[in-house]
């Protein structure tokens, strides 16, 4: 058995969209994991072949989308304790210093001096096609309706909507908030692992074209290659989204492993090495950090889903 930790960004400023791990906070969750697991990275597990499912309790400390503050904020702290993570880059994100969509997307309804959205798409619930907003309040609330309905629908649909967003929204720039390479180099040569997050942050899942899904993979891969010398063994699915193509093309173009979410303990006598539960810890209270981390707050809300 194996808890994969998940975390994304790192950062003492607060966002009311998306908010980050504190920096205390995430010092007290590797201080807490390193305490009471074996914490190791999941390639070595895989790489040594070491039985998952053994008495020994390991743990692994892994981090989705390349951003800056990760190697800020997060690197002390993770030397701090002689931990080593796995960190998975969005290659078109540190080529460009561009966020991944979900962050240019709430980055846009918070900056943005307009007071009008209009999106004419039949896909969108009626509510989400056009809104006038009084206040930013109104803007942070039409976005926390709209970004979940966003990863619902098929991937040109949504990318069809983010580009009119973009359009509309005009007074506004993508915040540089993303590693270079020499950032993510440097976390190499520290003996973190670098893996792959795809090429676009796009959710592969619900993406149409089988071709585009390898495209993603193997243009992310090929990349990670070219500035690092191997192609990652590992492919997290950008958002959690993948599906039986996502997992056969993954392990065509040359991925050993596949990264999901699931909010559970990675069981590998239940689960392949191509959908890999993981745990995403949020910016919240140290008593629901602590059930997250024990998995003792999923495990209650399967029996209350159950009674």
């Amino acid at each position: 058995m194996v808890r994969n930790f998940l975390f994304h960004r790192v950062h003492p400023k607060r966002d009311p969209l998306w908010d980050p791990m504190d920096v205390a906070l995430f010092d007290k969750c590797i201080r807490y994991i390193s305490k009471r697991y074996a914490v190791v990275l999941f390639e070595d597990l895989v790489k040594d072949k070491i039985n998952m499912s053994q008495k020994n309790k390991f743990a692994t400390i892994m981090f989705d989308d390349g951003y800056k503050d990760n190697i800020e904020y997060a690197l002390p702290i993770l030397e701090k304790y002689n931990v080593k993570a796995s960190f998975y880059v969005v290659t078109d994100c540190i080529d460009k210093n561009i966020p991944t969509w979900t962050h240019i997307l709430e980055h846009a309804f918070q900056a943005t001096n307009k007071t009008k959205i209009e999106l004419p798409f039949e896909v969108l619930p009626i509510e989400l096609r056009e809104k006038y907003f009084s206040n930013k309040d109104e803007l942070l609330r039409f976005t926390g309706q709209l970004k979940p309905f966003l990863k619902t629908i098929p991937h040109q649909k949504r990318e069809e909507i983010l580009k009119h967003i973009e359009k509309q929204f005009d007074d506004v720039e993508a915040p540089k908030l993303m590693m270079n390479w020499d950032d993510v180099r440097k976390l190499k040569e520290l003996g973190h692992y670098i893996g792959s997050h795809s090429v676009t942050h796009s959710m592969l899942g619900t993406m149409e074209s089988e071709n585009d899904i390898e495209q993603e993979l193997k243009v992310s891969g090929n990349r990670i290659k070219e500035e690092l010398g191997y192609f990652p063994k590992t492919i997290s699915y950008p958002i959690g989204s993948y599906d039986e193509r996502t997992k056969i093309l993954s392990r065509k173009v040359g991925y050993e492993i596949g990264l999901a979410v699931k909010q559970d303990v990675f069981n590998p006598k239940k689960e392949d090495l191509f959908e890999v539960s993981r745990i995403e810890l949020y910016n919240e209270p140290w008593w629901k950090t602590k059930l997250r981390i024990s998995n003792r707050l999923e495990n209650i809300k399967k029996i209350i889903r159950y009674r």
